[in-house]
């Protein structure tokens, strides 16, 4: 990715991230840009793809946990 590619967007991170982050891109000869770019879009992508099994089940049959429980309780898992 270029500098031309994208919009500059200001990221605050925990020191210890930060850390993380300066170590990995050196190890992985990348930019700090391409990683954040990269892991935020896969994380999206994770997002999503959660958001559509969601509303896969909608509809679905639904127990309380107060009867979860009580099956676990019955199956001697617990």
């Amino acid at each position: 990715m270029s500098k031309n590619d994208g919009i500059k967007t200001t990221l605050y991170l925990s020191t210890s991230v930060r850390k993380a982050l300066k170590k990995h891109i050196v190890d992985t000869n990348q930019t700090m840009s391409e990683y954040a770019d990269r892991a935020i879009a896969y994380a999206i992508h994770e997002d999503l793809a959660d958001i559509k099994e969601l509303e896969s089940r909608k509809g679905g049959k639904t127990e309380t946990l107060d009867d979860f429980l009580k099956s676990l309780k019955t199956d001697g898992l617990i």
